[in-house]
């Protein structure tokens, strides 16, 4: 099959990290695959091609225009995939031109489609299939009455990164992982104003941030200013990395929700989720709650920026009732209950299945 991804831009973000997931595995798995779009900054453009996926791109004021158009065709895709909102007009624009099936994959509430060329009418009308990497959010689309079927689609994650052993407790580095943008960045910078208070209990702490955003520059600021008044740089504001392994390999201990702790959890590390609703280190007797809320980002017991100052407080207790071998067989457990659920293994054969389904 030809398959041809739409990209509003090519920035690091959980679409565009969503898309070299998927594309990655279905080239892998012997489908011709493409990603399409303006070039915005720095992206995963070097490794898709790596995996060989063909990245078509210029700078473009508009999302879509006469050249894409003349690409797309001379790519001749079986099917277009796009997310439900940015890419979402580029994709009809490309199936006026191509006659593709349209593949739309929900990766956020269905409430933030609210714009002319992206709303539910618009995504009814062309889309061919619906899909969402996450239960939750599939469960609300099953909802909205459509002429085509919803599928279940797991981002196939498995593979990309590389379990080490977890280190030992100190230096207690704490890798804090995720966009640094709008309410996303209320944990992370409850984190970073604690930073200080909890350097005077963890003598050996250090923190590093990676995370592209527009609030980097306020992240980095701050945390200048606090390494000026510790006498020590324990502070990093690293930004968007395209591979976060050497990263997760640095980590005791990661901050994150969302995809970004699946991707911590598997490269076998003690994670502690916070993200929209929930905050606390991932152990067994959590996973089935982690799976539902996906890792928080859906749903859970509170609103995370009404209760931040249970950040620094659980990342005290984590310190504090650290033991190394209870930390590798929690981590164990749950990288075992994690990875069947987004194995890169049969998503090529998957998708396709999808599409003959819809002939």
């Amino acid at each position: 099959m030809n398959i041809l991804f739409c990209s509003d831009a090519m920035i690091v973000d959980g679409v565009t990290s969503f898309v070299f997931h998927l594309a990655t595995a279905l080239s892998e798995g012997g489908h011709r695959v493409a990603v399409l779009g303006r070039w915005a900054g720095k992206g995963f453009q070097s490794r898709l091609r790596a995996y060989g996926v063909e990245v078509i791109s210029i700078p473009s004021p508009t999302v879509g225009n006469f050249w894409f158009d003349r690409k797309a065709r001379e790519f001749a895709p079986d099917v277009l995939v796009t997310d439900s909102r940015r890419s979402f007009p580029l994709a009809v624009r490309l199936k006026r031109a191509t006659g593709a099936k349209i593949f739309t994959f929900f990766l956020d509430n269905l409430e933030k489609t609210d714009k002319k060329g992206r709303d539910v009418d618009s995504l009814v009308r062309w889309s061919d299939a619906w899909l969402s990497a996450e239960p939750p959010l599939l469960e609300k689309l099953e909802e909205i009455p459509t002429p085509f079927q919803k599928f279940l689609f797991q981002r196939p994650l498995f593979g990309l990164l590389t379990p080490t052993p977890i280190p030992e407790r100190d230096p207690f580095r704490i890798l804090c992982f995720g966009r640094i943008s709008g309410y996303k960045s209320a944990g992370p910078l409850k984190l970073l104003q604690e930073a200080p208070r909890l350097k005077k209990n963890i003598p050996s702490l250090e923190i590093a941030f990676v995370g592209g955003g527009w609030r980097t520059w306020k992240f980095r600021l701050m945390a200048a200013r606090a390494n000026a008044a510790a006498g020590e740089r324990f502070l990093r504001i690293i930004g968007t990395q395209t591979d976060p392994q050497c990263w997760f390999e640095w980590a005791t201990l990661v901050c994150a929700g969302s995809t970004s702790a699946v991707e911590a959890v598997l490269a076998h590390r003690p994670t502690v989720v916070f993200s929209g609703f929930w905050i606390g280190l991932l152990t067994p007797e959590k996973l089935d709650e982690a799976f539902a809320s996906y890792f928080g980002e859906r749903s859970g017991p509170y609103y995370v920026r009404h209760h931040l100052e249970k950040i620094p407080a659980e990342i005290r207790g984590v310190y504090d009732e650290w033991e190394n071998e209870r930390m590798e067989r929690d981590v164990a457990a749950a990288r075992a209950a994690v990875e069947p659920r987004f194995r890169r293994e049969g998503a090529a054969a998957e998708f396709e299945r999808i599409f003959r389904s819809l002939a």
